[in-house]
């Protein structure tokens, strides 16, 4: 199975995007399925065969019902008093409360679980593939802490009206649990989700059409995958159908002791009928190693940010002309207005430059800016007793492209301290508008993986910074207790060497995020104000 689905893959010259859907989470994280969750939530109410009774079958309808008697009791109910004091300014129709739990509930589950389950292989699979984006209609956060380089775009708006650059990106199109009013829920939500599908098609048709795209998660005769599928098909020409489908691939899990196959077929509406490929398979680790088969030369990260910053540079510049040069390394230094710089060459040729050509190019970059600077080296920097960045162009330059980004954490307040920033008043009064984003997303920010506070409280509360290091059993687990110690009881001095000492626990996720929230933590704790 994994020869012949590589082999199909292999015909294509794009990467695949994954379309993942909720048989994906209740087969790692053991989430229940639509009904399943719904009947979570009855218990405080009525049975959720009344709610579904009521809607004959229909889950939305259901949702829509249930959602108005859970509304009037949680309004009320001593149950609830502690999430109406923090989401009483969210809840403002009258679906948001069941939202609002629906997403307290999914937020207990992490990479960390999926890891710990029967399919933890293939999860050790899938974080190896080689993709270009994922769409899904999940609301929880398994694919942002397994593709964490990836940015997310939540909903039909943002992924209507943002910029999407179709590489190294993740688009939530049914929401996220941390944004409880985007979850596409209720019966009104699917008829607004389905007023825009036109839309969303048009803004999927090019990656549909381009890309295979391996559906992982649902069934076959989903009506909202297909109602997709065929939006989509209604925006094609007729020579560009065969093409369309032969992109889609639907992962199905075999039955008990069925043999592993792939078979064709076909859905249907009033105007179309769209055949597609069906792979049928017990361990889905074979389909992960056939989508990584081929590794990418260049991060997706890498290749998705030179694609925002040519599209910003092109379409949002009135003097593109004067702002594009194609210039030799020798006069680079001489272009003073180009504003992004993209080196293509032979490594050879590099290498047989030696040093002249290395720091011709920094003393160029130099005076270009810290643009190119990665979140990455910034994390290292942090760290370090003596930062290797001056901090006011840091700030100036650099940070605006974090601000912009999805990403929330970031070490920022060593280099504000170093710039003479050490309040709030006089961070607003500053021209640093990337860094004000940055703080901005880091006040509400959670620096722990709340999953773990259970085995912080039983085995490590009370515990120094060093007893903590030293109890843990690796590095791994020190970097997850540490992030629950009390602010107060942190010794600054040992964990910044402990995170020096253990950059290695940051190349797999979830340690990767876990590590990067640690030194966040370090940061504010060590320099912020």
């Amino acid at each position: 199975m994994n020869e012949i689905l590589k082999e199909m893959l292999d015909k294509h010259p794009a990467a695949p995007f994954l379309f993942i859907g909720s048989g994906f989470s209740r087969r790692y994280l053991k989430l229940e399925d639509w009904a399943g969750l719904l009947q979570r939530f009855c218990g405080p109410i009525r049975e959720f065969g009344y709610y579904s009774a009521k809607a004959n079958g229909a889950m939305p309808l259901a949702a829509s019902f249930m959602a108005d008697d859970f509304n009037e009791w949680w309004w009320s109910a001593p149950e609830t008093e502690v999430s109406r004091s923090e989401f009483a300014g969210v809840v403002r129709g009258r679906s948001d409360a069941l939202k609002v739990e629906i997403c307290r509930y999914i937020r207990n589950f992490s990479l960390e679980d999926a890891r710990k389950s029967e399919y933890g292989h293939e999860i050790a699979a899938l974080s190896e593939i080689s993709v270009d984006g994922i769409i899904t209609t999940n609301w929880d956060f398994l694919l942002e802490e397994l593709f964490p380089d990836y940015r997310v775009f939540v909903g039909q708006e943002e992924l209507l009206f943002a910029n999407p650059q179709a590489i190294g990106e993740i688009y939530k199109i049914h929401g996220s649990a941390d944004d409880p009013r985007s979850l596409v829920l209720t019966d009104e939500d699917y008829l607004e989700f389905a007023d825009k599908n036109p839309y969303l098609a048009a803004k999927l048709v090019t990656i549909f059409v381009e890309h295979p795209i391996v559906f992982i998660g649902y069934s076959i005769t989903d009506p909202h995958i297909k109602a997709i599928i065929m939006s989509i098909a209604k925006c094609l020409t007729q020579d560009k159908i065969a093409a369309f489908q032969e992109n889609l691939i639907f992962v199905q899990r075999a039955a008990e002791g069925q043999e592993p196959a792939i078979e064709k077929t076909t859905i249907q509406s009033s105007e179309f009928s769209v055949t597609m490929t069906v792979a049928k398979i017990s361990d889905f680790s074979q389909v992960y190693a056939a989508l990584g088969g081929t590794k990418r030369k260049i991060p997706a990260r890498v290749l998705r940010f030179f694609k925002e910053q040519m599209y910003e540079l092109v379409h949002a510049s009135a003097d593109t002309d004067k702002k594009i040069a194609v210039v030799d390394y020798e006069d680079i230094d001489s272009a003073d207005e180009v504003e992004f710089v993209v080196g293509v060459g032979v490594a050879r040729f590099q290498a047989a430059l030696g040093e002249k050509v290395t720091q011709h190019v920094q003393d160029a970059l130099a005076k270009k800016g810290y643009e190119g600077i990665s979140a990455e080296e910034v994390f290292t920097d942090c760290l370090l007793e003596k930062s290797k960045f001056q901090a006011t162009d840091l700030l100036e330059t650099a940070f605006p492209g974090y601000g912009r980004s999805n990403r929330t954490f970031i070490p920022v307040f060593r280099y504000l301290r170093s710039a003479g920033i050490t309040s709030q008043q006089q961070l607003d009064e500053s021209k640093y508008e990337g860094a004000k984003k940055v703080v901005r997303k880091l006040s509400g920010a959670d620096y722990t993986l709340p999953s773990y506070a259970t085995r912080y409280k039983k085995e490590f509360v009370g515990l120094t910074t060093n007893e903590i290091i030293e109890k843990a059993a690796s590095p791994i687990e020190a970097v997850l207790m540490l992030a629950h110690q009390p602010a107060p009881e942190v010794d600054l001095g040992t964990l910044a060497s402990f995170l020096r000492e253990n950059s290695q626990v940051a190349e797999k996720e979830p340690y990767r995020t876990a590590y990067r929230k640690l030194v966040c933590r370090y940061d504010r704790l060590a320099f912020g104000f």
